[in-house]
Parts: structure tokens; sequence; C-alpha cells
């Protein structure tokens, strides 16, 4: 071999052993070096994080009963992209979307139509990814339904999932609130606390407590990780990396849900009543009068001592548990439209009423407050002198009312009906008007006295603002004065053509007419703080929020916002004009307190004192406000209360009698206590379905009905009947034994009549 061969062997020798050498640096390298980052990179390829949204806290009665929880229940849910990716044209979606509507309306329990699933699936807050929910409390054999047939119905889950349960129905709806799923726009402008984050489409607070106390209710999210494959589909789940969720803190109100119900159900008597009515026709008169439609009304109950709300009721009302899931479209406009009385509007802290007569007790504080009585036309407090009916304003000329009535100088009281010997306390006993258009033109008139002192006083016992009750969109009310007309004017003169004021603008303000609104919840604080000697509180719905466990996290004593000036001698004057009220046989309340034939109760007042006012509120067009606010027992008052019934008459008529039956049954009779929405549903049907499984269980085939029955286990939809006789409805339990008792013995009675015959 010669040395030129030699030479080349070496060099491809040199070559081979430098490519060798690479080589295995390069696997090295890959092997040793890299294997961490390989690893991290392969972990996230085949794990994903789904988040846990946290259950809300409850929320409580002051006696510590679950009004508002959670539940499991069986939702339908369309993934986006899965159902997009099926391609289907226009005719074949609308097919497979009206077959989800058929199969769930017959599995559930609400009716669902295409055109709400339609609603869903195009909803922006969805992502593309997303599992839309469009229908909630199915039947499970939906999950086998879909299930099979996967490939029909591409992306169609039946999914188990915790949500918002109201557990009385529709009791306190307006004071509770409603929760839905977290919008656009809410996304981009809520703060959350630190650590309970938001994502699009959490169920969140929209009204009432469960907006207001948002934060508190709302828990932390956590996160469990599951390994998926290539295609996406989940392997199994991390359980060592599962971080729980934590639940929302309780929120304990004041309200008691007995007397809650006792107020809606009574209110909603009075409405009812009101539309049965008859309005009285006006002999002389050739305009028909308004019907009594009655479309809602509020009633405030109040703790004089504390400010606590006891019971506030609304309406119509609504269920919140429609809200779960998002209210469908066509119910959500039926809740918020105008021609359906609007049931989601809380009457008691949105509603502005005229307060009529019950009024007239701050303006007998402004005319005490500023030194009326006994100058120009107003007699002494305690001087009496007969009211003939009418009141001629001293601006105008001439003296005879003929003369002056065209000039709209004349004001009258209710049918112009005279009152004889009425001093400051019988003016209240008996509302005579003419006594209160007195006090309001000579306060206006008279230089001495402050011109705006009836609405000064008003003030001073929360009217005209807002009393900062523990719930949101609260209404202001108004007390008209002689500016802020003027403004107004000034501001938008199309709006408001008129900018000046007259006395017989003070002469209606004096009887709560005119352009004076409260709202119900003004009107029962005003007469909470008269009755507690004076201390103006902010009404309060919540007592304290709590940790799951118990623990306190904050509490809400009384709130003073402001001490009124009462002199004890008015005060003694006018308990006497309000006690009469409802004790004189001439007191405009008295029927309601002594008579079972007018509405009313036959209340023990000799006993149990109370103060109260009526109040019938003009309404151009309508029919009158009927109002009624009182507090009892006037030397210890436990309850102040504040009826408003829309469009309902005279306040003596419907108003104070249904005050008159609440304050029977707190003070005296006791009440009863309140039934759950699945016993109030169970009581609904329970007749019907013992007839009906009666026929059943004393069939042939009568207990093959009932088979497989778990009678502790709580049905998914409708109630059970069980071979015990008892129907269940959602863990709820009506015992309809006797009833079948009751139904055999009818039943063998009509036998025995076939056989005789």
């Amino acid at each position: 071999m010669d040395d030129l061969t030699r030479y080349r062997m070496r060099v491809v020798a040199v070559v081979a052993i430098s490519l060798f050498a690479a080589l295995v640096a390069r696997l090295w390298y890959l092997q040793v070096i890299t294997t961490e980052q390989a690893v991290a990179v392969a972990e996230q390829n085949v794990t994903r994080e789904i988040r846990v949204t946290a259950p809300r806290g409850r929320i409580l009665d002051v006696q510590g009963r679950v009004l508002v929880g959670n539940r499991i229940t069986t939702m339908v849910t369309i993934n986006r992209r899965e159902f997009d990716q099926a391609d289907f044209d226009e005719e074949q979606r609308l097919q497979v979307l009206t077959r989800i509507a058929i199969e769930v309306n017959r599995s559930g329990k609400e009716l669902l139509k295409t055109i709400d699933i339609e609603a869903a699936l195009d909803d922006p807050a969805y992502g593309l990814y997303d599992d839309v929910p469009v229908a909630v409390d199915v039947g499970e054999d939906l999950l086998i339904f879909f299930g099979e047939r996967s490939d029909q119905y591409p992306g169609i889950r039946v999914v188990d999932s915790t949500v918002r349960s109201y557990l009385y129905g529709n009791l306190a709806s307006h004071l509770l609130g409603w929760v839905g799923p977290l919008n656009d726009t809410e996304y981009r402008n809520r703060r959350p606390p630190a650590g309970k984050d938001y994502a699009l489409r959490d169920e969140v607070g929209k009204s009432g407590i469960e907006l207001l106390f948002e934060d508190d209710l709302r828990g932390v999210a956590g996160g469990r990780v599951v390994e998926v494959d290539r295609l996406g589909r989940i392997v199994r789940e991390r359980d060592d990396l599962f971080l729980a969720p934590i639940t929302g803190d309780d929120v304990v109100l004041t309200i008691d849900i007995d007397l809650q119900y006792l107020v809606e159900t009574e209110l909603e008597r009075a409405v009812f009543a009101a539309r049965s009515r008859e309005p009285e026709r006006d002999p002389d008169s050739e305009e028909e009068p308004p019907d009594f439609d009655a479309p809602g009304g509020a009633v405030v109950v109040l703790a004089p001592g504390s400010g606590d709300v006891l019971a506030m009721g609304s309406y119509p009302s609504y269920d919140p548990n429609e809200s779960i899931g998002g209210f469908r479209v066509d119910r959500w406009n039926e809740l918020n439209d105008p021609a359906n009385d609007l049931p989601m509007f809380n009457r008691a802290i949105q509603g502005e009423y005229a307060p009529g007569s019950t009024f007239k007790l701050f303006t007998a504080h402004a005319a005490w407050h500023e030194g009326v009585f006994g100058t120009g036309r107003v007699k002494p407090a305690e001087e009496p002198w007969d009211d003939p009916g009418y009141y001629v304003l001293q601006s105008c000329s001439g003296t005879e009312v003929e003369d002056v009535e065209a000039g709209g100088c004349v004001f009258r009281n209710a049918k112009s009906a005279p009152n004889p010997q009425v001093d400051l306390e019988r003016s209240l006993t008996v509302s005579s008007d003419v006594y209160y258009y007195t006090i309001g033109e000579s306060i206006y008139i008279n230089p001495i006295h402050n011109e705006t002192g009836i609405q000064d006083a008003a003030e001073d016992y929360g009217m005209g603002l807002r009393s900062g009750i523990t719930l949101p969109f609260e209404q202001d009310g108004f007390l008209p004065t002689p500016q802020n007309r003027e403004q107004r004017h000034s501001d938008n003169p199309t709006a408001f053509p008129y900018g000046d004021w007259y006395p017989g603008d003070n002469v209606n303000v004096a009887i709560g007419q005119g352009d004076v609104l409260v709202t119900p919840v003004q009107l029962a604080n005003a007469f909470a703080t008269f009755a507690n000697g004076g201390t103006l509180r902010s009404p309060n719905v919540v007592s304290s929020v709590r940790t799951r466990d118990g623990d306190e996290v904050r509490d809400f004593g009384p709130r003073q916002m402001a001490t009124v000036d009462i002199d004890p001698e008015f005060r003694d004057i006018a308990l006497a004009g309000l006690s009469g009220v409802t004790s004189d046989e001439h007191g405009t309340a008295y029927w309601a307190f002594n008579s079972e034939a007018t509405g009313g109760v036959y209340f023990p007042v000799d006993r149990v004192p109370i103060a109260g006012k009526t109040g019938t509120a003009e309404v151009r067009g309508k029919a009158d406000t009927s109002l009624f606010a009182a507090f009892g027992p006037i030397e210890q008052p436990t309850h102040a209360i504040a009826a408003v019934i829309e469009e309902a008459g005279f306040g003596s008529q419907v108003a104070a009698p249904l005050v008159a039956r609440l304050l029977k049954a707190v003070l005296v009779d006791g009440i009863e206590e309140a039934p759950t929405a699945a016993v109030s549903y169970a009581r609904s049907v329970a007749l019907p379905l013992c007839v009906d499984w009666y026929q059943w269980i004393t069939g042939e085939d009568s207990l093959g009905h009932l088979e497989g029955s778990d009678p502790t286990a709580d049905p998914t939809s409708g109630p059970v009947l069980d071979a015990d006789g008892r129907v269940r409805v959602r863990g709820e339990v009506i015992d309809c034994t006797r009833l079948l008792e009751d139904v055999a013995e009818v039943l063998e009675g009509l036998d025995a009549l076939r056989e005789g015959a």
C-alpha cells in the first residue's frame, strides 16, 4: 500500500470519527439536555385545565331558613363548534333544532321553542368552543337519547350542573332578585374582588340582594385538570391537581318569610277584591268614572325601633327560578311589558305615588313647627270649627263660591262632605281636606312663615330623597317647590310649560296631591319615624354576612340618618287623631278595623291601639290610588306598615282593610308558616292527582305504576305518589292517605247507589 493510499484512509477515518462524534454529541444533547423541556411540552399538549365555578352563597331569612340556595339540575347544552362543523343546510338545521325542542319538551317541564335555541346559539357572549345551555331541569332519559344519536345531534350534551334555587318561588322575589349569565358589557365593567374573577356566562346577580351583595355571594372558582388525546377527547382526570372551589358567603336578611307570605297573600287578595268592585257613578255627572283596574300595589312592613324591613311585597311578582339559564326572550318581554302590569317592577321602592291624605300628618307637623296655628285663617290647634266641605282661596276675588268656582279657586272635601267641629286632632281622624287647605295657603302667603315649610317637614321625615334601603334601583320620590318648578320649566319648557307657583299649588301639596310623589318604603319609613319619636333610619334589609360555617363577616345594625324635632305636645295631639282613625266611629278606617263585611276585621283596638291614616290620591284619567299607613301598638310600636294599591279607590275601602288584616294576624292571632314552592305546588295538584291515582291504586294494575320508584328520592319533574299514599315533590311530602280514604268512601257510596238502582 503506497503512501497516498494510506493518507487517504487516514483522512476518511478522521472524517468518519468526527461525524460519529458529532452524532453522539447531538444525541446526548437531545436525550439529556432537552429532556425536561420536551417533557414539559408533552405535558402541555395532553393536559387541559377546566374552570370549576364556585357555588354562590345562600340567602337566609331572619330565622335562618334558606330562601335561596343551589341545586343540581340536568341540562341540555350545544357545543357551538361541533354543531357548526356538521355543516347542516338551513332546512336540516331547523329540523335538528326542532327535534331537540320536541324531545326537551317531552322530558322537561317548560315549553322550549326552536327560536329560543336559535337565540341562545346566536348569543355573542358565548365563545366558539363554548357549550351553550338551552334547557334545564330535563329528564335523564335525554342523556341516553342524545348519547345514542350523537351522529345525528353533533355537539348535543346532557350534563349535570349546579344552578340557583329559589325555594319559595315568587315569595320575596323583588327583594331577593335573580341571577343570569354575565354578558359582554358586564364582563368589561364589573370589577370583582380579588380572587373572585369572572368568566363570560357566569351566573351573576342582576337585581335585588343577588345584585347588591354579589361580591359576598360569589365564591372563588376552582379548577380541574384532565388529560386528552390528540383529538381532544378526555382520557382521565388528574385528581392530584384538582383545586376545589370555595363557596360564597351567606347573606342573612331581616325579613321573616312567614310574614312575607302573609303580606304577599293579603296584597294579592286586596288587588283582586279591588278589581271586583264597581265604581260609584255621580248622578249629576255625564262622565263615566274609570274602572278599578288595580294593576298592582305594594306593602312595606318596618320595625320602627331598628328600621329593619320585616316584609316587603310588590304585586304582581315573578318566579326567579325562571331566570335559571337565562330568561326566554318571550317570557322576558312579558315580565317587562306595561300591558302585563310589569311583574318585575318593584313597586315598593320604585313605584312613585301621590300620598294623598297620608301626607296630612307631615303638613300638621309643618304647621306646628312654623307656628301657623292661631295666625290668619288657621285657628289654634285645639279650637274646633266647622268645615263647610269647601275652601275658597284668599287670593281670589269674590266671596261667593259660584263667583270663583270657574277660576279654580274652590277646593273641596271628598264628595264635598262637611265636617263639623274639627280641630287638629279631629282633622286627622276624619281627614278634613279643608282643614289642610287652610294650612297650605296660610303657610305660603303669610310672609312670617317659610313658604316651603310643608316640603321641608316632609323631607325631614325622609320624603323626596332615597331612603338608603339596602336594595338597588330605589327611586327618589318628589317634593315640588316654587324653586324646582321654575328650574324644570327653564330646563325643559316643552315638558314643563308652567314655571309659576300659586297658592293653589301649596293647597294641593298640603293634602299630598299636585306633584308630590313618594315611594311605599318612604311612606312606611316616615310613619316609623313618627312612631319611634323622631329617629329617621335608613331601612335595612340585611342583618349580616356569614361564612358557610356561621362565622360573621359583617353585620348591619340600625343606620340613623337624622333626627326629627317632634314637639311632645304636638305628638300627643297627632297620636290621638291617628288613633281615632281606627277606633272612632267617624274615623276613616273605623270600619276596616271593626267589620268583616267591608273586607276588614274585628280588631281589639281597645287592647292593642293602632294609629293610622288613610289616603286617597287622584290620578288623572284613572281611578284613585288607595293608601293606608299605620303603626302599632301605639305605646310601644313594633310594626309600621304602608300599603298602596293602584287604581283601587278610597284608602278606607281597600288599603285600610288590607293593613287591618295584616296587623290582626301579626299582633293578635299569629301567622302561619310559609309554604315552600314545592309544597305550594304539591297542594295545588294533590287533590286531582290523588283522585286520579286512587283509580290506579285500587285497580288491577294499581301498584304497577309505582314499581321501581324510590319514595325517598326527589323526582326531577312533577310529583310522585308512593305506595303509602304520599305525594312527593322535590323532597316535600303531602299526605294523601286521608283524602284517598275519603274518595274510597264516596266511590263505595256511589257503587251502593248503583246496586240499589
